[in-house]
């Protein structure tokens, strides 16, 4: 498979402030106060090609699961806000550890994903599985689990790092 072009900021509809104005996150919450549908561990392989599970109910702190694509404009940004380093971003990012899920290698080729994800200092996992017991239907979506109660808490379509960080924070500060 080839490397995806570069995005066009000048073709990038996301860059555009009256497109984005038209487009709302997609957020939820805790189902009956007492937490959503259960979170389950990632498991897939890394871009390496190397088996690695990452275990929700380990975390002494909320996980933000990120379903991000290699070939799409949208998904760029957030990309380049889990590298290291990143600045600008919503302070409730800090609040939460983060894991970067791709589709699996026989959707993806992990060769782009490794080009893609270079720069993170968050773990990523290339997982079809993930995507399916998430019911992530498209992306960038984000899946805020809360290992205290094993369960989604939140989640948002992205259309920018205040999004989710917006999501986060209203997921976080609800009752359960």
């Amino acid at each position: 498979m080839s490397a995806a072009a570069p995005a066009d900021p000048a073709r990038n509809p996301l860059s555009d402030p009256a497109f984005r104005a038209g487009l709302r996150p997609i957020p939820s919450g805790p189902v009956d106060g007492g937490g959503g549908r259960p979170a389950v561990d990632i498991v897939g392989v890394r871009p390496t090609g190397d088996a690695v599970e990452v275990g929700i109910g380990r975390s002494d702190r909320p996980v933000l699961l990120c379903f991000l694509s290699v070939r799409c404009d949208g998904c760029e940004a957030f990309w380049h806000g889990l590298g290291a380093g990143s600045s600008g971003l919503p302070a409730a990012l800090g609040a939460v550890a983060r894991v970067a899920v791709t589709r699996g290698p026989r959707s993806v080729d992990p060769a782009e994903v490794a080009r893609v994800s270079a720069a993170t200092d968050v773990p990523v996992v290339m997982s079809d599985r993930a995507w399916d017991e998430y019911q992530v239907g498209g992306y960038p979506f984000f899946v805020l689990v809360d290992p205290a109660v094993g369960a989604v808490v939140g989640e948002t379509v992205g259309f920018g790092w205040d999004d989710v960080g917006s999501m986060i924070e209203a997921s976080l500060s609800a009752p359960r």
